[in-house]
């Protein structure tokens, strides 16, 4: 016997895919960190990119 999901169900359901999508993107964020300098602050690469 098939269960129907409700609305909320599918809200539930939508959060936290964004949620866990939200998380390993921070956590991946230094592998894939496109900027220059990784280890300078960010308004130092955003200078260095900006002002070449």
């Amino acid at each position: 016997m098939k269960e129907k999901f409700s609305v909320v169900d599918w809200v539930g359901y939508i959060i936290g895919i964004v949620v866990v999508g939200f998380i390993l993107f921070i956590l991946l964020w230094p592998i894939i960190d496109p900027t220059p300098n990784k280890s300078a602050t960010i308004k130092e690469n955003v200078e260095q990119l900006t002002f070449k």
